[in-house]
This record gives C-alpha cells, sequence and structure tokens, in this order.
C-alpha cells in the first residue's frame, strides 16, 4: 500500500461506532499509517490497530470545546503528506455522506498530493439497523432521503426542498439533527407531512451506550428535550419506525448487561485529575482520588455491573467542567443519578439549591431542610457527597467562617469558591 518516493493520504471511514463495523481496507490503511488524523466520531478503539510509532492528531472536540477549523485539517493532512508520510484521516461513518471528505479530496487534488477514498458503514444505514428499523420494506417504504440537518452556515439559504421532502419520500434519514430537530419538524408539517408521523432518534449508535427515542413529528422534539438526548444521533422519520417494537434487538441485548461507565478528566487545577462515572440514568459519581480506588468503590455499590471505561460518552459533562472552570457557566446540563439513603439526598437536593457565588453554613442547611439540630448529620452526609461540584458541597462552610473539609481537599475547595466568586464579581 504505501508509495516509499511520495507521501500519500488515505480518507478513511470508520464506521458508526461499533469497533466490530469497520472494513477490512480500513483496518488495513491504519495499520500500515505513519500519521493518522482522527475525528469525535470515529471511535478511539480503532486506534489500537495503529503501530506504536504511528503519530495520532486528534482534530475535533465536541461540545463547546475549541474548534478546529477546516482549513487547518486540510493543511495539517497535506503538510504530512508532503513529507513522504503515509497519512490516514479517519473519518466517522463514511467519508463521503455528510463528512466533509469530498472538500479534503477536492483540496488533495488541487495541489497534486496522492490520495484514496476508503468507504466506511455509513451511519445513515447502520445505525437505525441497529435500533430495529429497515429503512425500506414492501408495506411501508420503497423510497429513502438522507438529508443532513446542519448546512453550511455561509450558505445564503437552505438548499434543502422541505416542500418536496415532506410528502415525496417514504423514509428520511437525517444526519447531524438533533440540534435543529424542532424547525426540522416544523419544516416538514409546513409542508404537508402528517404530525402523527413516527420518528425515531438515535443517540450514540451501534455502541453500547445507543439510547433511542421514539415519537412522532409532533411530540418528538419535546420528548427528546425531556430525555437530554445530544449529537451525535440519526433521525429516522416514517412509518418504518413503527417495525422497532417488534424488531428491536440490541439495545435489549445490552440491557441484560447493565453498565457503568466512566472516564478520566484531568482538570488543569492543580494538576488533578477528576474520575466521572454514570449509570444509563445520569451521573453517578465525581472522584478526586485514584482510578483503582474508584473501579473498586464502583464495583462495590454497584455489584454485578460491568464497569468500562468510555470516554466519548462524558463529552457534554467534561464540556461543561471545563466552561465553569474558566468562570464561563454556572451550572450542570447533564442528568444525575443519585445514589444514598433518604436522609442523604434530602441534604444533596438542598445543596443545588445553594446559589452560584454564595456559601451558606451547615447550620443553614440543616434548617433548610427542616432538621436544625441536624449540623453534624449534614456534615457527614457532605462527606459522602457522591457527585461533588455538579452538587456544590464545595459551597459549605463552618459557622466560624472556616473552610470545614473536602473529599477533594482544601486547594481544590479554595479553587471552585474563587472561580465562583470571581466569576460572580464580574456579572455584578
Amino acid at each position: 500500500m504505501k508509495d516509499k518516493k511520495r507521501g500519500k493520504v488515505y480518507i478513511v471511514g470508520a464506521g458508526p461506532g461499533n469497533i466490530g463495523l469497520i472494513t477490512l481496507k480500513s483496518k488495513e490503511c491504519i495499520e500500515d499509517a505513519d500519521v493518522i488524523i482522527y475525528d469525535y466520531l470515529a471511535n478511539k478503539e480503532i486506534l489500537s490497530y495503529a503501530r506504536p510509532d504511528a503519530e495520532q492528531i486528534f482534530m475535533g472536540k465536541h461540545g463547546g470545546g475549541p474548534v478546529i477549523t477546516q482549513d487547518k485539517i486540510n493543511r495539517i493532512m497535506a503538510a504530512m503528506a508532503k513529507k513522504g508520510k503515509t497519512v490516514v484521516r479517519l473519518k466517522g461513518g463514511d467519508p463521503f455522506i455528510f463528512g466533509r471528505g469530498g472538500e479534503e479530496a477536492e483540496f488533495l487534488a488541487d495541489r497534486g498530493i496522492p490520495f484514496e477514498i476508503v468507504p466506511g458503514v455509513t451511519a445513515g444505514i447502520s445505525i437505525p439497523a441497529y435500533a430495529g428499523i429497515p429503512l425500506t420494506h414492501r408495506n411501508y417504504s420503497s423510497t429513502i432521503a438522507f438529508i443532513t440537518g446542519h448546512e453550511d452556515p455561509l450558505k445564503e439559504k437552505s438548499s434543502i426542498a422541505w416542500n418536496k421532502i415532506a410528502t415525496g419520500v417514504d423514509t428520511i434519514v437525517i444526519f447531524m439533527g438533533i440540534t435543529t430537530l424542532p424547525s426540522i419538524v416544523t419544516n416538514l408539517i409546513k409542508n404537508g407531512r402528517t404530525p402523527d408521523t413516527p420518528v425515531a432518534v438515535i443517540q450514540w449508535g451501534s455502541t453500547n451506550i445507543q439510547k433511542t427515542v421514539t415519537g412522532t413529528l409532533k411530540n418528538i422534539a419535546a420528548k427528546v428535550k425531556a430525555e437530554g438526548i445530544r449529537p451525535p444521533g440519526i433521525i429516522v422519520i416514517g412509518e418504518v419506525v413503527k417495525l422497532r417494537k417488534k424488531l428491536m434487538w440490541f439495545e435489549g441485548m445490552n440491557d441484560l448487561n447493565p453498565r457503568i461507565l466512566y472516564t478520566i478528566y484531568k482538570t488543569g487545577i492543580h494538576g488533578k485529575k477528576i474520575l466521572i462515572a454514570a449509570t444509563p440514568k445520569g451521573i453517578c459519581r465525581i472522584h478526586f482520588g485514584k482510578e483503582s480506588s474508584f473501579i473498586k468503590e464502583l464495583k462495590a455499590d454497584f455489584h454485578g455491573t460491568v464497569i468500562q471505561r468510555n470516554d466519548r460518552y462524558f463529552s457534554q459533562i467534561i464540556s461543561d467542567l471545563e466552561n465553569y472552570f474558566r468562570g464561563s457557566a454556572t451550572n450542570f446540563t447533564a442528568k444525575i443519578d443519585l445514589q444514598g439513603t433518604t436522609f442523604q439526598k434530602k441534604v444533596w437536593r438542598a445543596l443545588l439549591k445553594i446559589p452560584y457565588g454564595k456559601t451558606v453554613s451547615y447550620k443553614e442547611i440543616a434548617e433548610m431542610i427542616g432538621q436544625p439540630g441536624a449540623s453534624r448529620a449534614i456534615g457527614t452526609a457532605c462527606g459522602k457527597n457522591p457527585i461533588p461540584i455538579i452538587i456544590p458541597c464545595h459551597r459549605i462552610i463552618s459557622s466560624d467562617g472556616s473552610l470545614g473539609g473536602y473529599s477533594g481537599g482544601l486547594d481544590i475547595k479554595k479553587t471552585l469558591l474563587g472561580i465562583e466568586k470571581n466569576s460572580a464579581r464580574q456579572d455584578a
């Protein structure tokens, strides 16, 4: 595969997320690459096929992080090839289906840089299949349309002919449409699609954290918001969605093997790392200690559950944390799954009511929950807070004004209070 005289770029489809759906050709390219430039949607497990000496360059961050421009990606890709490197540009799904692979190939062609396209299993077909939704069916669908929900923002106007698509296509599959779902629904109904048309929204399709929400055009946007569904996801619209009840196979199989997912996030504050874990219901742990003790604690608390690292699942909460540490966010959007006694949960919910940038005493929390003599028990409950930062026990101080304790250490507590104080002062 490798041209020793000249560098070459392989624009490679990584498939929808499940490592078993990568093609043999894609795997071969990764194994031979000198440089791998990969996107957020490309499963990082696939990089295990890379040579130990291969350079790996991450070119895409999800949810509020720094944006890598397409021009910068193009130039890095070309520069590596000009050095005689074999470059793999690894992209989620298929590079020529709403993946900007065509634009990258044009950039290379215009500069005379050799390239090859390696198709991947597109998310638009595979993810509905993993949700038990066939895109065609004799009784329901003879036509399909693949649409992007995220057009070029520099376009003067949309090129999507909603007036034709709304009633002219049986099954509509939308990529990158979760954030624009309300406007998509409005356009379809306005142009004649019945509000009772079945819809499925599939998040993280084909992976072990796949989640599907179903409804109709008239209620799907509200359901998706209520369930906290965020990108990435595929939207399927049409009568074929009805078949999911009978044909659902993958998510039901996963339910037999419950998992606790976790990640490790380096905060940049005092060199501290935060370990974050989640159940299917939401974030259940934030831990300042070592990974080994964290895993041991999870196994003890969630006996019989598979503990598995999955960094991609936590992109939104990490984005929220980064914004919080920068002083640009005052709350968190992630769902939480509180595990504790009735009293502890009562205390923790009271902590959530403490305003950003403010501090209260243990005594004040005791009075807030209607148990004025329980200050000592309040302190114990704060010490057992499973989700510090999100549940802001750092805002609790002693009646004499001293900081009291904190599971992450007093240096972290001082820093968190300082961030909030400075941010609140700037907003005043």
